[in-house]
């Protein structure tokens, strides 16, 4: 170029300005591949994918509709936030009926694995947080939880606990302003708050509620948290039952979503592999009519269940209780949708590669995107998993000196280069990462959750010295970066993390058995394969040195469990919050080698997890894991840790009966009975044997008279004759010296299991209507407690004792003895289910035959929330619902539109328990009721919209079909005298007129008795007939000797009046 003119004034045509040096100014490589990175070579040749969704606005779209209908409502014209509205409510259902636009939506979102369920879901929190513009006072609250095909190691309820402990941790993390409303509600909820049973069934439950809830356990007694056991765990003495899980549940997701402003999204993945804890936890809550502001998104992969999946009864039942299957309970019309997600489209595929690789225009791409396309099928997940395989083998490279990605082969030899299937595609890629990074993906491959960082230095470390050791922190951070740069890991936050999808977990698994490499001294730097394992294994196909080189590496793995094993265990016993760990730790020692474990051991902690299962209401995974203890034991050896042994055997014996496995459960009674050394090391077996028996035959005559011969064989010599029962009574007044029953309220509490055996034995005698032997077995029961100390099933041999007495006509003793049990139920505050069933008894069958109704109305109720939430028997938590209506009929109460709110709950229960019989009961209360309010036609016939008589008869066997009638009968032939319809009056004396004047339910019988003598001496004043006047003067009769003399007042030749206060009032 021409020099410089130094003579300014002088021009030279011949100079042209500036074309010295470059033509234009030097830019950063960023400018031109638009890469905020490029500047760094060791970035160059990494794929950096899009971060915006592809192809999903459909589903975008439904997903926000969902949101935005509970979210928003138009009043005036102006946005009204629902979350500020307050709501109230309780078991019973005193709120207001929930508005259509109100309450929860709930989406089931389907799709194979891999097709960007997830991916949809964040995406979807994403534009919903941007759109609301969310702050701290009013946040959007999003939980997330994961099941994984790791079912056995997953502790129950694994996703209903990551999404509570998230909620939790988010709800803590708000404002002061709002943490502390927050807090403020939860205080004040009478359900929640403290010292109430259900802050202690949450805590015990869901741990991770500690930051939001703590203190609200404070002062509780009998609570779930009140009584912790040993090492670690958090077993209430009284375990809470699924029903009580589930009630709790539904009330803390109340408290919360009627207290943000903003409705909250919770998100569980993968439902497929659910326990069945949580799909009956979830069936309940989806299907409630009583939650607000919750948004359900529930995934799972279409292709891994069928109809007979447990999933799939769940979506069909939740559609059909929100969508208006059951009239009297659905929620809302539409809200349950059902997405199926697809792969995505050639075109969707080719615009992904093409932005990938910063093409643009897809035009550019499109051999590329075909032969992709061909091995994905537009699998977003398969598909990026492709692009970096043909990244790593230089298929697609990128051209440092051209700035941009660049390939040179046909579609047919990019075919060619993409492994046969993704897991294939992931091994290799594990392959290229460094040892560090592929030890730390093969210890978390083992373990289904999220894991802090502490915990993996933990794992990582080859001691407990080299913990805090830096070179092992900087390691295993390096190693962190590394796999989470690379896909194989996502960050929950700065310092947990967990495998970023299972098919990861996969192939870290699968290529475990290449690793050959790894020595005890270097655990932390073992591999799961290595290139040169890989081809010398492929090379060497069989021989001695092969076998030792594959001994040598299960010896490995073997070590390595164990070490992974250990470390758990110590974590899950520092806090409740981590007994998730000793799940996965106790399902890696069942696994391993029988040989590289020790035994004993090995029981106590399959013993441990199994109570702790229990305790989350779980009783099928208690039962899995208290089995597979058995499944690789010898019973020789089993039985040289005697104690062990019969601590195990007894646990899997109640187990088994519990879950109606009689025969499994016989089958291990049959092993106690051989082995154990004591009478009384055999009393559970006796007991479960006469239980199993009893219970799958039905015979309770012959199942007393099998529990008579046990009792005998302990010694109590049970008398059968009349004499030797007189007797009886003479020692036991001489065993009282001459005090009442009242003195039995002194007793001692002692630990003394055989109570238990008495009143299952006094049980069969009162279902088999032998009074006498309820008698002589109290008598015996009552002995044995003044002697030795009362057991905690004694208030319940008292009770049985009062109903018994109450039958005879023997009132003033039933009433002493019934009141005797209740005070015994003081003596043993924590057994919650005892107390409840001995209260229900004792005012159902006893203290209500001479005290008002009114008064049993409200304890019946109470009883019935203690026995749902401390997991009472089946027929126990809706019995006591039965004691409670025919109590508040017999009280005279009024018929608003509460009861039938609680009559539908109720049923609502009995479904979900799979009690046909208990729900034709409790749908002929309703009938009943709508009957009276309404203005029908025909209000004497059961043929409603609650319940329909002939419908019903012909669904129920024998049995309960005359159980059915009677009730039914009984309630009819009330509404026809109401109503004076005289042929339904003669039809239903008819039916009655067959069964017993007896009845243990005294407002039942009462109500029963009541109007059958009205409407007999009624039809007979009228000389409409004469046929049911002996009928009507046995009842009158029966409620002389029921303790009702006032009841009836007869006088021969004259009018009959019968005083019953029992015309309802309605509302």
């Amino acid at each position: 170029h021409l020099p410089p003119h130094d003579d300014e004034d002088d021009e030279d045509e011949h100079y042209i300005e500036g074309a010295h040096g470059t033509l234009a100014e030097q830019k950063d490589e960023a400018y031109y591949d638009d890469r905020s990175d490029a500047s760094d070579d060791i970035e160059k040749g990494r794929l950096k994918f899009p971060k915006e969704l592809y192809g999903r606005e459909r589903e975008l779209k439904i997903l926000q509709n969902c949101y935005g209908e509970i979210a928003l409502r138009i009043d005036g014209g102006n946005q009204v936030n629902l979350g500020e509205k307050k709501i109230e409510s309780d078991a019973y259902g005193k709120e207001e009926e929930p508005d259509p636009y109100e309450g929860t939506r709930v989406v089931f979102l389907s799709g194979y694995s891999g097709v960007g369920k997830s991916a949809l879901v964040n995406e979807f929190v994403k534009r919903t947080r941007s759109k609301y513009r969310t702050t701290d006072e009013s946040p959007i609250i999003y939980a997330s939880g994961k099941y994984t095909e790791m079912t056995t190691a997953s502790a129950p309820l694994c996703a209903i606990s990551e999404v509570i402990g998230r909620m939790a941790s988010d709800l803590s993390k708000m404002s002061d302003e709002t943490s502390n409303s927050m807090m403020r509600k939860i205080r004040e909820s009478a359900l929640i708050g403290p010292a109430t049973e259900c802050s202690g069934v949450l805590l015990s439950t869901f741990p991770a509620l500690l930051p939001l809830m703590g203190d609200t356990s404070r002062g509780v007694r009998g609570s779930a948290l009140s009584n912790l056991l040993t090492e670690g765990g958090s077993s209430p003495a009284t375990p809470p039952s699924m029903n009580a899980v589930k009630e709790c549940t539904k009330t803390l997701f109340s408290v919360i979503g009627g207290a943000l402003q903003n409705p909250m999204i919770i998100f569980l993945d993968d439902l497929q592999w659910g326990d069945q804890a949580s799909i009956e936890l979830l069936l309940f809550l989806l299907s409630c009519t009583k939650l607000r502001n919750i948004v359900f998104i529930c995934a799972y992969r279409s292709n891994e269940v069928d109809e007979g999946h447990l999933l799939m009864k769940l979506i069909e039942d939740v559609t059909q209780a929100r969508d208006g299957g059951d009239k009297d309970i659905a929620i809302h019309p539409n809200s349950v949708e059902r997405i199926d997600l697809f792969n995505l489209s050639p075109e969707v595929i080719a615009q992904l590669i093409a932005d990938s690789i910063k093409k643009g225009d897809a035009k550019g791409v499109d051999e590329l995107a075909h032969a992709v396309y061909q091995k994905t099928m537009g699998n977003i997940f398969f598909t990026k998993q492709a692009l970096e395989e043909l990244v790593r083998k230089n298929v697609i490279f990128y051209d440092v000196m051209c700035f941009e990605w660049r390939w040179i082969v046909s579609k047919v030899e990019v075919g060619n280069h993409l492994s046969h299937d993704v897991i294939a595609m992931l091994k290799d890629k594990i392959l290229h990462l460094s040892a560090d990074a592929q030890h730390l993906l093969l210890v978390m491959a083992y373990i289904p959750r999220a894991l802090d960082v502490s915990i993996l230095k933990s794992l990582m470390a080859k001691d407990k010295d080299s913990v805090y050791d830096t070179n092992t922190q900087l390691t295993l951070m390096n190693a962190l970066t590394e796999a989470s740069d690379g896909g194989m890991l996502f960050s929950i936050d700065s310092r947990c993390y967990i495998i970023a999808h299972d098919l990861i977990r996969q192939a870290c698994l699968d290529g475990r058995q290449n690793s050959d490499r790894y020595s005890s001294s270097s655990l932390r730097r073992s591999l799961i394969f290595t290139p040169d394992s890989i081809e010398h294994n492929a090379n060497n196909g069989g021989g001695e040195e092969q076998d030792q080189r594959n001994a040598v590496a299960e010896e490995n793995q073997n070590e390595l469990m164990l070490h992974i094993s250990h470390v758990l265990e110590d974590f899950g016993s520092k806090a409740p919050a981590n007994e998730w760990c000793l799940f996965v730790a106790v399902d890696i020692l069942n696994h391993i080698q029988r040989e590289k474990t020790n035994m004993n051991d090995l029981v106590k902690l399959n013993l441990r997890v199994a109570k702790i299962a229990r305790n989350t209401g779980s009783i099928h995974k208690e039962n899995e894991l208290l089995h597979e203890v058995l499944k690789h034991s010898e019973l020789t050896v089993m039985w040289r840790e005697y104690d062990l042994a019969l601590e195990l055997y007894n646990a899997l014996i109640v187990s088994d009966h519990y879950l109606g496995f009689y025969f499994n459960a016989m089958l291990l009674i049959k092993e106690v009975l051989q082995s154990a050394r004591s009478l009384d090391d055999k009393l559970q077996a006796y007991l479960y044997q006469l239980r199993c028996k009893t219970e799958e035959t039905r015979d309770y005559s012959q199942g007393f008279i099998d529990g008579v011969e046990i009792l005998n064989l302990y010694g109590f010599g049970i008398p059968t004759t009349m004499s030797n029962i007189i007797k009886e009574e003479l020692k036991l007044k001489v065993a009282l010296r001459n005090r009442s029953y009242s003195s039995l309220a002194k007793l001692p509490v002692k630990d003394e299991p055989i109570f238990e055996l008495f009143m299952t034995v006094q049980k069969y005698a009162q279902w088999s209507s032998n009074v006498n032997c309820v008698k002589v077995l109290s008598l015996k029961s009552i002995k044995h407690a003044i002697r030795f100390g009362m057991g905690r099933h004694f208030p319940t041999v008292i009770v049985y004792f009062a109903a018994s007495l109450a039958v005879q006509g023997k009132v003033k003793n039933a009433q002493e003895l019934g009141s005797v049990s209740i005070s015994l139920c003081d003596k043993i505050p924590h057994d919650k289910e005892i107390s409840a069933s001995v209260r229900m008894k004792a005012h159902g069958n006893v203290l209500s035959q001479l005290q008002p109704f009114c008064n049993s109305v409200e304890p019946l109720l109470r009883c019935h929330e203690d026995l749902k939430l401390s997991g009472g028997v089946v027929d126990n938590v809706l019995g006591s619902m039965m004691y409670y209506f025919d109590s508040f009929f017999a009280a005279g109460l009024q018929l608003d539109s509460l009861l039938e709110s609680k009559l539908l709950l109720t049923e609502k229960l009995c479904r979900s328990l799979g009690r046909p019989g208990f729900l034709a009961n409790f749908q002929i209360y309703r009938q009943f009721v709508d009957n009276l309010r309404s203005k029908a036609e025909n209000p004497a016939e059961f043929q409603g919209k609650a319940f329909q008589e002939e419908e019903a008869v012909n669904r129920m066997n024998s049995n309960g079909r005359k159980m059915m009638l009677r009730d039914s009968s009984s309630y009819r032939l009330q509404l026809a005298f109401v109503f004076w319809n005289e042929n339904v009056m003669h039809q239903m004396l008819e039916r009655l007129r067959g069964y017993p004047l007896s009845d243990q339910m005294v407002a039942r019988l009462h109500n029963r008795l009541c109007f059958t003598g009205l409407a007999a001496f009624a039809l007979c004043q009228r000389k409409v007939t004469t046929s049911f006047l002996k009928l009507g003067k046995d009842v009158s009769d029966h409620c002389v000797l029921c303790g009702w003399p006032g009841l009836v007042h007869i006088s021969p030749g004259n009018d009959v009046i019968l005083f019953q206060p029992l015309l309802y009032s309605s509302a």
